[in-house]
C-alpha cells in the first residue's frame, strides 16, 4: 500500500501546475479600443492578425480571435521562443547548474586556431554578441541565410552543432548580430549540462509553476529543443510568461528567476551600443534574449523605437508579427499573434494605439 502511495505522489509531482489564472473583465469598446481593433484586424492592410489579448492588473480586458483561432488553440511564437531560452538560463543560474561566465568551448568545439574561440562565454550568446559569422535573413535573402539552412534545409538535424561550427569573425562582445544559431547553441549547452534531466526541465521549472498547460516545443534530431523558433502556446499562456517578467521573476510569492536577473535582462547589451545597424534596426535595443525600448540618444543618437511606451517596456518579437509586450507602467501585458509573411505588421502604430487605449483605461 505504501509503495502505491509513493508512486501516486511521484506521478502527481510530475504535473505540479500552479492554480493561477487571469480573471476576466472585458472592457466596453470606446473610441481608442475601436481604433486599436480596426488596425489590428484590418482587412485593408497587408497584415493578418489571429489574436489580440490585453491584460491589466491580472485581468483580461480585451480578448479577440480571428481566422479560426480561439483561446485554447496554441500558436507558434517563432522568435519569442528565444526569451524562454533566456528564462531557462536564469533558472539554471539560480539552481547553481551553470554560470554565464563559462566558456562555450567547454561544451562545443569551436573554430580551431581562432584566438577568439577561448573568449566566447554563455553571456555573449545570450547577448547575441558571440562574434560568429551568421546571416539571419528569411524570405528576403533565403540563398544566403544561415537560419534557413539551419531550420529547414541541410542542418536541421543538429542545430546547435551547426551553429558552433560557424567561423568566428569578430571578438566576442565587440559586435551585436542577431542569430537564431546562438539560441540553439545555448539550448545544446543546457542539454549537455542537464543530461537526462533536460527533457523535463522546461516543464518542471517554468511551464508548470506558471500553470502553462498547452505547450508544444519541437526538437531537432538530437532531442534538443529548438529554442530559437519552435514553441507553440496559447495567447493566455504567453501572457503568463510576460507576467513573470512583469513581477521581476516572482510568481505567486515564489522566486522563479534569480533576484536581479530581470534587471540584467533589461540592461542593453554593450555590444549593441558598439554596433551600427541598418535602418530602423539601429533604434532598437537588446538585453538577454529580450528586445528593449531604451532611449539611446546619448549612445547612438536614437530615441525609443516605441515612443508612446516607457523605457522599461519589454518585447518578445517573432517572425510573422508575433508580439509580446510587458508594460510595467500600466501593469499590463499585450499579446498579438499573426500571419504576416511579408513583415507587414507595423508595431509602432500598434504600440501607439495600444498606449492610447491603456491611457483611456487608466483615466476611468
Amino acid at each position: 500500500m505504501l509503495k502505491i502511495f509513493i508512486i501516486f505522489l511521484s506521478l502527481f509531482s510530475l504535473h505540479s501546475y500552479s492554480d493561477f489564472s487571469f480573471k476576466t473583465n472585458i472592457q466596453n469598446e470606446n473610441l481608442s479600443l475601436k481604433s486599436l481593433r480596426k488596425f489590428v484586424f484590418s482587412t485593408e492592410l497587408k497584415h493578418s492578425s489571429n489574436a489580440l489579448l490585453i491584460i491589466v492588473n491580472d485581468k483580461i480586458i480585451v480578448e479577440d480571435y480571428k481566422n479560426g483561432f480561439h483561446k485554447e488553440m496554441p500558436h507558434r511564437i517563432w522568435s519569442i521562443s528565444k526569451s524562454f531560452t533566456g528564462a531557462l538560463y536564469g533558472i539554471a543560474i539560480k539552481k547553481g547548474i551553470l554560470s554565464l561566465d563559462e566558456t562555450v568551448q567547454s561544451y562545443y568545439q569551436l573554430e580551431s586556431k581562432n584566438p577568439f574561440a577561448k573568449l566566447m562565454t554563455l553571456k555573449h550568446l545570450l547577448r547575441m554578441s558571440s562574434g560568429f559569422d551568421w546571416s539571419e535573413g528569411y524570405e528576403n535573402n533565403p540563398l544566403d541565410s544561415n537560419v534557413i539552412n539551419m531550420l529547414f534545409i541541410s542542418n536541421y538535424r543538429d542545430m546547435a552543432t551547426y551553429a558552433s561550427k560557424r567561423s568566428i569573425k569578430h571578438k566576442p562582445g565587440s559586435r551585436f548580430n542577431y542569430s537564431s544559431g546562438e539560441t540553439n547553441l545555448l539550448m545544446g549547452i543546457l542539454q549537455k549540462k542537464l543530461k537526462e534531466n533536460y527533457q523535463d526541465f522546461p516543464w518542471k521549472e517554468l511551464f508548470e509553476p506558471l500553470n502553462m498547460k498547452n505547450i508544444t516545443w519541437e526538437r531537432d534530431h538530437t532531442d534538443n529543443y529548438v529554442g530559437s523558433s519552435y514553441l507553440y502556446m496559447t495567447a493566455r499562456d504567453l501572457a503568463k510568461f510576460g507576467r513573470l517578467y512583469l513581477k521581476e521573476g516572482v510568481w505567486e510569492g515564489k522566486q522563479i528567476l534569480p533576484k536581479g536577473y530581470v534587471e540584467e535582462t533589461t540592461t542593453v547589451a554593450p555590444s549593441f551600443l558598439k554596433t551600427k545597424l541598418k535602418g530602423e534596426d539601429n533604434s532598437q535595443s537588446y538585453g538577454l534574449h529580450w528586445w528593449l525600448n531604451k532611449d539611446l540618444i546619448k549612445e547612438k543618437n536614437e530615441g525609443r523605437p516605441y515612443p508612446r511606451l516607457s523605457e522599461n517596456a519589454l518585447f518578445g518579437l517573432g517572425h510573422h508579427g508575433q508580439t509580446l509586450i510587458v508594460m510595467p507602467k500600466y501593469n499590463a501585458i499585450a499579446v498579438r499573434y499573426g500571419s504576416d509573411k511579408d513583415a507587414s505588421f507595423n508595431r509602432k502604430i500598434f504600440t501607439d494605439k495600444l498606449a492610447a487605449f491603456l491611457n483611456s483605461v487608466r483615466e476611468k
